[in-house]
């Protein structure tokens, strides 16, 4: 019995001493020299709802102050994060970020998915002045807004469009499918002031936002001019010496006086049938020369001519941005 507890003893001593100098290479091991403190994730960044990558969008490690890109598919990879907890962020511009929470183990790569939602975002926008001069009860004026809106996520994501300034007046647009465009029409009364002047020089800005509630706001942009001069008809019109209206043929002569003003414009003329309680517009011509003053009606080769009765018409000057102002109207009477 003592012999054998000998020979154990020994065999135990020389398998400790052995053991001193084992190699140790197991990489779960902490004192083992492959021992790497770190872990790869990687993963993909994608449209909120949808299975589309996102290119170039910002992936960062809070915990090691480390960031990566996105490729053109949307996928991104970390080599070596350090294990245990991380908080990652996904980012790109006009889009709201995403944040996980992972935690990370040692040769274990952990895949983490990214979705975004995007803010939608303004590809146009643009703001119009009108001034109507009228006999009675005074010129009316308004302004015309419009805005082409898009979404990362598709344009149905949109869910509302305002047209702002500052914090002084918010008003929504409504869509116009025709056109693909948000659009409001605003006259004077519904500005602070009651005058479309109060929007000079003041940044304008158009607000959007979408069913996620993912909100912006576009770049300022500002009223371009508002025209107060405008052309005077001549003929046809009131004869001051009867007060009677003048009367023409079926293909009348238009001629006005021009307008005080230095910049650049061309004229618009409208003409309107006038019958009790509305008027409606029988023959509009565009893009006529400043340097004119008078307009042989029908101004083409279509031989068209006016039926008898009563008619009023009116003059436009139209500046190079669209903004314009409208003549009172001059009526007349084709015999």
């Amino acid at each position: 019995m003592r012999q054998l507890t000998a020979t154990s003893l020994l065999f135990a001593l020389m398998l400790i001493s052995g053991c001193k100098d084992a190699p140790r290479d197991n990489p779960l091991d902490p004192s083992s020299p492959q021992y790497a403190n770190t872990a790869p994730v990687k993963g993909r960044v994608l449209l909120l709802n949808q299975n589309s990558g996102i290119v170039s969008a910002s992936i960062s490690s809070l915990q090691d102050g480390v960031s990566v890109s996105s490729d053109a598919d949307g996928n991104y990879s970390f080599k070596n994060l350090t294990m245990g907890k991380q908080t990652l962020v996904c980012a790109k511009e006009n889009f709201v970020p995403d944040t996980q929470q992972v935690v990370l183990q040692n040769l274990t790569t952990k895949e983490v998915v990214f979705e975004l939602n995007g803010a939608p975002y303004v590809l146009a926008q643009n703001i119009l002045t009108r001034k109507i001069d009228q006999y009675y009860p005074s010129p009316q004026y308004f302004v015309d807004v419009t805005a082409s809106v898009s979404d990362p996520n598709g344009w149905l994501d949109v869910d509302s469009v305002w047209f702002t300034v500052d914090t002084l007046l918010s008003i929504p647009m409504d869509y116009i499918p025709l056109t693909k465009q948000f659009q409001i029409t605003i006259d004077k009364y519904d500005i602070p002031t009651n005058t479309i002047q109060w929007l000079v020089n003041k940044p304008l800005r158009i607000r959007s936002r979408d069913r996620s509630n993912a909100v912006n706001l576009s770049t300022p942009f500002y009223v371009s001019r508002i025209i107060e001069n405008s052309a005077t008809p001549t003929y046809p019109n009131i004869n001051p010496t009867t007060s009677q209206k003048d009367t023409s043929g079926p293909t009348p002569l238009f001629q006005w006086l021009p307008p005080d003003v230095t910049f650049n414009y061309t004229y618009t003329l409208t003409l309107s049938r006038d019958v009790p309680g509305q008027q409606n517009v029988v023959w509009t011509s565009t893009q006529v020369r400043s340097s004119s003053l008078q307009l042989q009606f029908p101004a083409d080769s279509s031989r068209l001519t006016l039926s008898a009765g009563d008619y009023v018409w009116a003059i436009s000057i139209v500046d190079e941005f669209g903004n314009y102002s409208r003549s009172k109207e001059a009526p007349f009477v084709v015999q």
